[in-house]
C-alpha cells in the first residue's frame, strides 16, 4: 500500500552528539576563538525531539553564518532532548540561566516573572509581520493574569505547530467514499471536467457523475441533519448502495458532516466498516470558539475570570463588510469577529458584571447584583451587522455528544488509551478513520503509517440555507475561526547581561528567521512566508496547515500559569462524561464552583 509522501521537504535528522549538551553556561559567557573576538555571545537553550532540535539548530546556524557577524552577535545553541521544566525552574531564579530560551505555550506563563519585557525593544515592523493570533499569546500581566493589547510583551512567536484533521484514506474508500482534493475556487472547473484536482485526477477519473457541491463531505441522498437537541444520531441513516459519497480534503466539514462521516466509519453503526470508530478529538475548541464562547471569561477585562462552558447567553458574529462597536468594552469588532459576553449583556462600562449558579439554570450573569438581561440586537441582525450563533453550552454539549451517555459514540472513549496507548497509535493501527492532532506527528505517520492517509482542515460551524438538500452549499451562518496550535515562544531572561544582543537575535528569529524555517519545510508564523511554505511543503494540501496557522489560537493549557484549574473540570469530563459514567448536566453543575475558586487564586 502506498504511503503518503512527507510534508517536510527537509530531511529531519540530527546526531546524538548534537542533541546532548553539558550544563548551562553563565549568561553572556564568551567563547574562545579568533573569529569570535569582539562579538557578544548569547546562550540559547532549546529542547524537543529530533525534529524540533533540528529546526532550532537551523536557526542558530543561519544566524551565525549571515547576520550575526554584522550585528556583532554570536549565538551559542544549547540543545536538550529532555524537558526544560526542571532545568528552567532551577536556572531562571539564579544568575546562571540562559540568555534566551524557547518554551511551549503551557510553560510560558509559569516563567513569566523571570522574563524580560520586550516592549519597546522590538521594532514595530517585526511585530506587525507575524500573525496577530501568534503574537497576542505572549502578552501577559502577572498581577491581573490578562493578555490585553497593552500588557507586557514577554516573548515572540518562534515556531508554529498547527492542529489539523488526519484521515485514513483507505478506510474511507473501503466504506464507499470517494476522496478528492479540490480547492473551493477550482470546483466549477473540476465539475466541468476541465481541471484535475490536487491528486492529478479529473472528475471522470474518479467516475463521478454528479456535480460536487462546495462541502467537506457530500452524500447525495440523505445527509445527516440531526433534529434539534438530538444527541444520539437517531435520525441518521446508513448510505444506500446508489448513494454518492465524496470527501473533499480541501474544504472544512461542518459539524453535521463530520458526524455523518464518523458514523459511516464506526463499526457499531456500520458493521462493514474496517475502523472501529469514525472520529476522535480530545479538544472542544473548534466547537466552543466557533460560536464565540470559551471555557472561561474575564468579566471585567482585568482578570476576573469565571468558568463559562455552561453559559446560556446568546452569541453573535459580525457580518461580512460590517463593524460593530461594543457598548461595554468600546472595542470595534470587525467582520467575522464574535462579541465578548460583556458586550452582549445589557450593562454600562461602570457596572460590575458577576455570575451566579443554581440548580435551575446552572450559570447566569448579574449586573450590580441584579439579574442580567441581554441586549436587543434585532436591528443589527436585520441589517446584516450581526448574526446570532448557538450558546456555548449548546456547542459544548455537541462536542460531548461525540462520546458519552446518550451520544453518537463515534469517538473512542478515553479508557481505550488508559494503558499507555494514544490517539495517534490508534489511528495508525487502522482502528480510527479521522483524527484531530498536531502536524508535529506528520513525520511519525510518514515513517510508520501502513495505510494511505491525508490531511484536511478542522471541522467548522457552518449552516447551509437548506441543510436537508444534499446539493445546497450556500452558507447561511458561518461561525468564527476556531483553529488552534501548539506554539513555541522565544524569551529573554530578565537576568541576562547581554540583553541588547539578545533582542537582536529574538527579533531576527521572529522575522527573517521565520523565512529560514519556511525554506526548510517548517511552519512560519508570518503571512509573508506563505509562498515559501507552499514551495517547500511537499504535500497535496498545504493550505490545511497554512490556513490554520493564520487563525490559530492557543489552547486552554496557555490560559493560566499552570493547568491545575483545568483539572477540576477536565478530568471528570475526560474520565467520566466521555466514558459514559456521568451525564452532561451532572458534570456542569458539579464542577463550576470548584473551578471558579481555583481561578480566583491566580489573581495577585
Amino acid at each position: 500500500m502506498r504511503k503518503r509522501r512527507t510534508i517536510w521537504k527537509r530531511c529531519v535528522a540530527v546526531g546524538l552528539a548534537a542533541a546532548m549538551c553539558l550544563g548551562l553556561a553563565a549568561c553572556g559567557e564568551s567563547n574562545d576563538g579568533e573569529s569570535n573576538k569582539g562579538m557578544v555571545t548569547v546562550d540559547f537553550l532549546y529542547s524537543g525531539d529530533l525534529t524540533r532540535i533540528e529546526a532550532f539548530k537551523t536557526l542558530v546556524d543561519e544566524f551565525n553564518d549571515t547576520v550575526g557577524p554584522e550585528l556583532g552577535v554570536r549565538v551559542k545553541g544549547i540543545p536538550k532532548t529532555a524537558s526544560l521544566t526542571d532545568v528552567l525552574a532551577q536556572q531562571l531564579p539564579s544568575n546562571s540561566g540562559p540568555d534566551v530560551f524557547i518554551t511551549g505555550d503551557e510553560g510560558f506563563k509559569k516563567y513569566a516573572r523571570y522574563l524580560d519585557d520586550l516592549t519597546g525593544h522590538i521594532d514595530q515592523s517585526v511585530l506587525d509581520g507575524v500573525y496577530e493570533q501568534a503574537l497576542y499569546r505572549y502578552r501577559y500581566d502577572i498581577q491581573t493574569t490578562t493578555s490585553n493589547a497593552d500588557d507586557p510583551l514577554l516573548g515572540l512567536p518562534a515556531y508554529g505547530d498547527a492542529v489539523i484533521l488526519y484521515y485514513n484514506k483507505e478506510a474511507l474508500e473501503n466504506n464507499g467514499i470517494i476522496c478528492i482534493s479540490v480547492n473551493e475556487e477550482d470546483l466549477d472547473e473540476f465539475n466541468a471536467g476541465t481541471k484535475a484536482d490536487n491528486n492529478g485526477k479529473t472528475k471522470a477519473d474518479y467516475g463521478i457523475t454528479v456535480d460536487v457541491p462546495k462541502k467537506g463531505f457530500y452524500r447525495s441522498l440523505t445527509p445527516f441533519v440531526p433534529a434539534e437537541n438530538e444527541r444520539d444520531g437517531a435520525s441518521w441513516k446508513m448510505p444506500t448502495s446508489d448513494e454518492v459519497l465524496i470527501f473533499n480534503d480541501c474544504i472544512a466539514m461542518n459539524w453535521d458532516e463530520v458526524e455523518d462521516l464518523g458514523l459511516i466509519c464506526t463499526k457499531e453503526r456500520n458493521p462493514a466498516s474496517e475502523t472501529q470508530y469514525g472520529f476522535y478529538t480530545e479538544w472542544w475548541f473548534s466547537y466552543g470558539w466557533a460560536v464565540g464562547g470559551d471555557c472561561i471569561e474575564d468579566l471585567s477585562g482585568k482578570g476576573d475570570w469565571t468558568f463559562a462552558l455552561a453559559g446560556e447567553n446568546p452569541n453573535y458574529i459580525v457580518g461580512e463588510g460590517k463593524t460593530y462597536t461594543g457598548q461595554y468594552t468600546g472595542y470595534e469588532y470587525k467582520e467575522n469577529e464574535t462579541l465578548d459576553v460583556k458586550d452582549i449583556i445589557q450593562a454600562n462600562p461602570e457596572d460590575t458584571i458577576s455570575y451566579i449558579t443554581d440548580n435551575a439554570s446552572y450559570f447566569h450573569y448579574t449586573v450590580n447584583g441584579e439579574e442580567a438581561t441581554y441586549r436587543d440586537f434585532s436591528a443589527q441582525i436585520a441589517d446584516g451587522t450581526l448574526t446570532e450563533l448557538p450558546k456555548i453550552r449548546e456547542a459544548f454539549q455537541r462536542f460531548c455528544s461525540l462520546a458519552g451517555i446518550g451520544g453518537l459514540n463515534v469517538c473512542p472513549t478515553p479508557t481505550i488509551f488508559a494503558n499507555g496507548g494514544s490517539s495517534l497509535s490508534y489511528f495508525m493501527s487502522g482502528e480510527l478513520a479521522l483524527l484531530e492532532q498536531q502536524t508535529y506527528h506528520i513525520g511519525t505517520l510518514q515513517n510508520a503509517m501502513p495505510y494511505e492517509w491525508g490531511i484536511a482542515p478542522l471541522p467548522v460551524y457552518k449552516v447551509y440555507t437548506d441543510p436537508t438538500d444534499p446539493n445546497c452549499d450556500t452558507v447561511l451562518v458561518h461561525g468564527a475561526d476556531s483553529t488552534f496550535s501548539f506554539g513555541n515562544v522565544i524569551c529573554v531572561n530578565d537576568k541576562s547581561q547581554v540583553k541588547e544582543a539578545a533582542y537582536k537575535f529574538v527579533s531576527w528569529v521572529a522575522s527573517d528567521g521565520q523565512g529560514v524555517l519556511a525554506e526548510n519545510g517548517y511552519q512560519s508564523v508570518r503571512p509573508a512566508d506563505v509562498e515559501l511554505m507552499l514551495e517547500n511543503f511537499d504535500a497535496d494540501n498545504p493550505w490545511a496547515i497554512i490556513d490554520c496557522l493564520s487563525t490559530a489560537k492557543a489552547g486552554d493549557w496557555w490560559y493560566m500559569p499552570d493547568t491545575s484549574w483545568i483539572e477540576y473540570w477536565a478530568n471528570p469530563l475526560n474520565y467520566e462524561v466521555r466514558n459514559a459514567e456521568m451525564s452532561f448536566e451532572e458534570f456542569l453543575y458539579s464542577y463550576i464552583e470548584q473551578t471558579n475558586e481555583a481561578l480566583e487564586n491566580y489573581k495577585q
